[in-house]
């Protein structure tokens, strides 16, 4: 199972892997009910709300139960019609209710599909927990760094299918844009031992459509002065960013020739693997002293095949494409 995590860090629950979030694949509003189903083979959805408990008061019959706790007690009950069942299960915590829904068509009622998703539902709503106040911006924070981890790691495939096909251009755009993600990786990671904190400075692994960005070449610098990169791969750097931008913006204007792409892409991926390796030297001094991301977790240790599930489940909500979607096992 993954965890989704509420927008704002109200909440968090697991959910089954097979499961796809649907507010952002369909373009919906971030906000309740945040709605999940299968990714393929689709035989109903899951639905979840959280309202804070204002001028309605929760009925005195139902218990308030504490917030940072699992295994909530619900209220289970059906509002069937002729088209669709509805499977409702109500729980409250600490001035929040939360009201999930199993949602199929009437005419499925006895198909063990149903039944199998049924179960995961309630599976599901066992590790359901409203986050205390207290934690609701950390929860946040490893929300945006699972994401950026599963963006780096699709940024693979487009990077598979740019070297089968040799396209340069974006061969070249997609490795400066690993570069970049290694370093402020590095920078997040750097940071944390420095503070001897498990806080993740979010604004270098997430921009939103408001955000004030943290632009590349701030990125080189920061990385060179928390000693992440030395000189000579600062100015490596500066001098591939110039490159680049030859590329991008100037390849009609200027005598600038296709053959040069291979030489700028080569050089590209050698300055990629030698940031690689700055990184993960951080990863494995988080791992030696016990602080951070990798303080409990060691970052050469291979992934069992359920974290492989959850990854590839992360994968597919990043690419939201059929050609690039990995099969998840329920």
């Amino acid at each position: 199972m993954k965890f989704f995590t509420e927008p704002n860090g109200l909440f968090i629950i697991k959910i089954p892997t097979d499961w796809q979030y649907k507010n952002v694949a369909v373009g919906y509003k971030e906000e309740s009910p945040y709605s999940f189903e299968l990714y393929r083979n689709k035989v109903g959805a899951f639905q979840i709300s959280c309202y804070p408990v204002k001028d309605n008061p929760v009925n005195p019959n139902v218990k308030i139960q504490k917030a940072d706790t699992r295994n909530l007690e619900f209220t289970e009950f059906r509002m069937d019609d002729k088209d669709f069942n509805v499977h409702i299960w109500g729980a409250s915590a600490d001035g929040y209710m939360f009201l999930a829904k199993y949602i199929y068509d009437a005419g499925k009622a006895d198909n063990p599909k149903i039944k199998r998703e049924l179960k995961k539902a309630v599976e599901a709503l066992s590790f359901l927990e409203l986050i205390g106040q207290d934690k609701r911006e950390l929860a946040v924070e490893f929300d945006k760094y699972d994401k950026f981890m599963a963006s780096l790691m699709a940024s693979f495939d487009l990077k598979m299918k740019a070297m089968k096909s040799k396209l340069l251009i974006e061969l070249l755009i997609i490795t400066a844009n690993q570069i970049d993600a290694y370093l402020r990786m590095g920078i997040v990671l750097k940071k944390q031992l420095d503070d001897k904190t498990e806080r993740i400075d979010i604004k270098l692994l997430f921009q939103g459509e408001t955000d004030s960005p943290v632009m590349e070449r701030k990125i080189y610098q920061q990385a060179k002065d928390h000693g992440i990169i030395d000189q000579p791969t600062f100015d490596t750097l500066e001098l591939l960013y110039k490159e680049r931008n030859k590329v991008v913006h100037r390849y009609i204007i200027t005598d600038f020739k296709t053959r040069d792409l291979y030489k700028i892409v080569y050089d590209y991926e050698v300055a990629s693997e030698t940031v690689r390796l700055a990184l993960k030297t951080i990863e494995d001094r988080q791992f030696r002293e016990g602080i951070g991301i990798y303080g409990a977790k060691d970052p050469s240790q291979h992934p069992d095949p359920r974290d492989l599930q959850v990854l590839y489940s992360q994968i597919n909500d990043k690419h939201l494409l059929r050609e690039l979607s990995r099969k998840i096992n329920p």
